[in-house]
Parts: C-alpha cells; structure tokens; sequence
C-alpha cells in the first residue's frame, strides 16, 4: 500500500510545523515547532501508516521497511534538510527541565532517548558487518572456508572492522547528538586509541601518569561507553572553551583545550571507570542468562516487545556490543529473537482470523518483516492496535525460556530472526546451535498463533 506523504505532512500541522526530520529503519522521526497541532489519530489512519508514537523530543510515525523512500518525499514536501539540526531550544536547560518534568518518566525516557540517537544511525553499519559475519559463519561451517585463504581471510577482515573501529563511529555519534566538533571528537577518541597504549600494555605497563598522577593503561579498542562518556565530557569543554575565549586565536585555542582536557581527564578517570561498568553490565547480563538458565529467557522474552514499545530496547545495544566484542558472542539475542517470532506469530494469527482485507494484508506484511528482524510495523501496526501484544509476548516467554534453558548463542550483530540465521552458527557446536534457536523460534511463533486463532476476537467483525 502506497504511503500518503503528503497528507502525513498534513496532520502533523502542515510543512511549517517541521522543524527537523529523520528516520531509523521502520520509523519517520519528526520534530516539530508545535506538537499540539499534530493530530496522532489522524496520522495513524492515513494509508500506510502502521502507527504514531509522541516521544519525548520527536514525534514518530511508523512506516515499515519502505520509510526510506518516504522520507525522501517527505523531505521534499517540507523543505527540510536531511541533516536539520535538533531544535535550538531543546538545548535550553529551563525548557529541557520544564519538558521533561511534564514527561511519564521524562528522566529515563531523555536517556533511552539519547541512546537511541547515538546509536541508530551506526545500526546500520553494525547490522552490515553482523550479517557479513553471519555469511561467514555459514561458510566456515557449511562450506569448510579456512582464514588462510587470502580471500576468505581478508573478507573476514572486512566483516570486522566495524568492531575494530567502532571508538570513532561512536564518537562521530555522540558529537552530533551533543552538537561538539566532530572533528574534534575524532581526535580525541584517535588519542584514546593511540597504538603508543597498546604498546606499553604489550610491554608489561599498567600504569602511566599526567602530573604525577596515575592511571591505568587501557586498550580501547572495540569499546563503547568510555568513549562516548569522553565525547560527552568534550562537548562541555568545548562550549565553555567557546563561550569565555575570545578574538582570533579561538579557532586553535578551543580545540586545543578541548582535545588535551577531555582526552586527560577521561584517561585519568571517565575512560577506566566507564570501561569497569560495561564489562560489569555485559559480566551481569552473561551471568543472569548462565544462571538464571529457562527462567532469564522467560523473563526477558516476555518483556522484550514491551521494551521496543517503550524505545528502551535501544539500552541493550551497548551491552550487545561489548558482549561480542568481548566474548565473542551473547546469550540475549536468542531470547530477543524468540521475542520478535513471538510477535510475527500473533500477526499470523491476526492474518488467519481476520476476514477484512486491510487488517489481514497489513498482518502478512508485518508477519514477514518480523520474521526478518524488523518488528515496529507488526508491534504499531497489527498486534498493540487489534489486542494481539499479549499473545506474542506470552510466544515470546515460552520460545525465550527455551533459548534460556539450553543456553543458546549468537555469534554475531544484527536483527536475530529466521533469515539472520547465519548470526548463530559458531562455537564447537554451530550447526546444533544455530538448529535449536530455530526451533526456539518455531515454538514461538506456533504458541502465539495458535493463542491469538482461539482468544482473540477481530474487532468490529
């Protein structure tokens, strides 16, 4: 079904009321001048929407995978830029105070909110090189490929150096989100990452100083909160650097300050103790699905569709990340993937039931595209407006518990679903791994059909 741009732009209060306008893989994200003057249920029944959401700083219109070709249109309905800048006055710290007082949990939602804007548009680049190591699982284990291989070992090479390089992705990041230098924000991460550190740790050195004062040596390669915590740091520097130098000598003096502030400062103290707590986060996240066995896949397979609801999903993206970089692999995305089937069934069950024909085309495409990973269309879509959520979420638990009761893996980023299958084939046991996800996923997506065709009732049908 053809999406109507133009009168998307309409029930948002017209072109004027675009300040600002982005998207992510299944949503168009909008800031507007005044939010009042959008109408979300109006939004929500324009063909091709799947749903609206007000966020705390943007408002989100959910399309599905098509929102790409949407937002090209959408741009050039508005006139705006698609690199516009996030409204000024949301840097104002009394109206950021005011807006978030008056938000349901305005603190942890500007948090989540942050996270999000930090790392959806790496996602890609993430999502690119995990499916890249996930051809590759397939190809060591199915096909016998050996990294001596010149090709084989260089295309390798190539799937990991979103991994490797990951610090300066981040940085490019976090320094838009916060408005510093980007520039900047990559020399100070480069600083960071400087080879002179992984030397002296080859060495045998643990300890270096500025001043006379101590810290620790680290190397930050593949690592995630440091850096972003280092970026945030500089933003700061920065604008006060900006605000009190004065005169000509301010395009050398303000980057210098910031670059040998923030880069001291977080090597002394920012950049070690944030690198304790992601592998203390990753360490207890591994431990809670080691321990916690059928009982953690439970749990977090029932609440995982109610977190990508909330937008507080984006939190776990760190804590991924730093698993894999660390360990080579993650107990949580069998258990989130079984989450996902758990919603595509629902959908089924939706599209079996059904007797309208928008509500059962709407159901099928949303079942596909969440049995590939992509489940904002059959959340907004199909199964929060026609009661179906529960249901999914309640596949979600029994096909998690399974996934936690057999402590299955993924080997690999990206969006864990039936077509990423490759993402689980690693270890001593890829093909028995990798097999039993699937079947973690079949069960899920069998229990939430099956409860959504004998409960659920089609609503004016």
């Amino acid at each position: 079904m053809k999406v109507n741009v133009q009168e998307i732009v309409s029930t948002l209060g017209g072109k004027e009321n675009v300040l600002a306008a982005t998207h992510c893989a299944t949503r168009l994200r909008v800031t507007l001048k005044d939010k009042s003057k959008a109408d979300l249920a109006a939004v929500k029944k324009v063909d091709g929407v799947l749903g609206a959401v007000d966020g705390a700083t943007q408002t989100q219109v959910i399309i599905g995978p098509e929102v790409t070709s949407v937002y090209r249109e959408f741009v050039e309905l508005t006139g705006v830029s698609e690199e516009a800048p996030v409204d000024e006055n949301l840097d104002n710290a009394k109206v950021l105070k005011e807006d978030l007082k008056n938000q349901k949990g305005g603190l942890l939602t500007k948090v989540f909110d942050t996270i999000a804007q930090i790392f959806n548009p790496i996602v890609p680049a993430l999502a690119g090189c995990g499916f890249l190591s996930a051809i590759i699982m397939v190809c060591m284990n199915v096909f016998g490929l050996k990294t001596s291989n010149p090709t084989f070992g260089n295309f390798v090479t190539i799937s990991m150096a979103v991994f490797t390089f990951l610090p300066f992705l981040l940085a490019a990041s976090t320094a838009k989100v916060f408005k510093m230098n980007q520039y900047v924000a990559l020399t100070i991460c480069a600083a960071m990452l400087a080879p002179n550190w992984a030397k002296m740790i080859d060495a045998g050195t643990a300890t270096s100083s500025f001043f006379g004062v101590p810290f620790k040596v680290i190397n930050y390669n593949s690592s995630v909160l440091p850096i972003i915590f280092a970026i945030i740091l500089a933003s700061f520097v920065e604008k006060y650097a900006d605000r009190f130098i004065k005169g000509p000598l301010k395009i050398i003096l303000v980057p210098a300050i910031t670059i040998l502030v923030a880069t001291v400062v977080s090597l002394w103290t920012i950049g070690p103790v944030s690198y304790w707590i992601g592998s203390v986060i990753a360490t207890a996240v591994e431990w809670l699905f080691v321990n916690g066995g059928w009982i953690a896949g439970l749990v977090y397979g029932g609440i995982y569709a109610g977190m990508v609801v909330l937008g507080i999903h984006h939190g776990m993206v760190p804590v991924l990340t730093q698993m894999i970089s660390t360990n080579g692999f993650n107990y949580v995305s069998p258990t989130s993937g079984s989450a996902n089937i758990g919603q595509a069934g629902a959908a089924f069950g939706v599209w079996y039931k059904s007797k309208d024909k928008k509500t059962k085309a709407n159901a099928a495409s949303a079942c596909i595209a969440a049995c590939t990973g992509i489940t904002e269309p059959v959340l907004y879509g199909v199964n929060v407006p026609q009661g179906t959520f529960f249901y999914g979420c309640i596949g979600g638990a029994v096909g998690g518990a399974v996934a936690g009761m057999l402590k299955l893996k993924a080997y690999a980023m990206g969006g864990p679903s039936f077509l990423n299958f490759g993402m689980f084939m690693g270890g001593e046991n890829a093909f028995m791994n990798c097999g039993l996800v699937m079947i973690a996923f079949a069960i899920a997506f069998v229990v939430a059909a099956t409860l959504t065709i004998l409960f659920w009732k089609p609503k004016g049908e």
